[in-house]
């Protein structure tokens, strides 16, 4: 009746050796007090850069032992969140028939779909990435329909203007149906 996600986080790089990083993965199965985990995550995969990203999950075995345990069935899903460095989110791709990611989570609302870019240089578009995971089977995961709340709220003008197409839909409706029609491969 529900579905145990968590991710391999790259916030610390005194946790990116091959032992910690095991480590840090069997203290989540011992904390979520399971033999399995449905949905794995390489963490925000290029916030840093390519490197990094290579550093932390390449190089040092890591994603081979991911694998690993999705074999054993230790991980019944595996995937990646991108953030950034858009070498890392082409890396996974262009793998994709090594490792067969079965998901991926990105940003994704109606600003981010066409503008991402425009907002932040190290942005991509989300249109983009969803694509090129549609094109390549890879499932998504939303993440960010509100843009951190800031499509729940804003200009008064705009609200009445969408408001007029639906009046009882509120702003974060709007957000959740783009998100929603947007999308047509979701992993459950």
């Amino acid at each position: 009746s529900y579905i145990i996600a968590t991710k391999l986080s790259t916030f610390s790089r005194s946790q990116w050796s091959f032992e910690k990083s095991k480590e840090m993965f069997f203290q989540s199965l011992k904390n979520l007090r399971t033999t399995y985990i449905d949905n794995y995550l390489l963490h925000n995969i290029g916030n840093e850069s390519f490197e990094a990203f290579k550093a932390r999950f390449l190089d040092n075995g890591v994603l081979d032992f991911l694998v690993e345990q999705r074999k054993n069935k230790v991980i019944r899903n595996l995937g990646f969140s991108f953030h950034g460095d858009y070498k890392a989110f082409q890396w996974c791709i262009d793998n994709h028939d090594k490792y067969h990611w079965d998901f991926a989570l990105i940003q994704m609302n109606y600003v981010d779909w066409k503008h991402a870019e425009k907002l932040n240089a190290r942005n991509v578009n989300a249109e983009r990435l969803y694509n090129e995971l549609t094109n390549r089977n890879i499932p998504v995961v939303v993440m960010e329909p509100l843009l951190g709340g800031r499509l729940a709220k804003f200009d008064y003008a705009i609200a009445k203007k969408m408001q007029a197409f639906s009046k009882d839909a509120t702003l974060a409706s709007w957000a959740f149906r783009f998100a929603t029609l947007s999308s047509k491969s979701f992993i459950g």
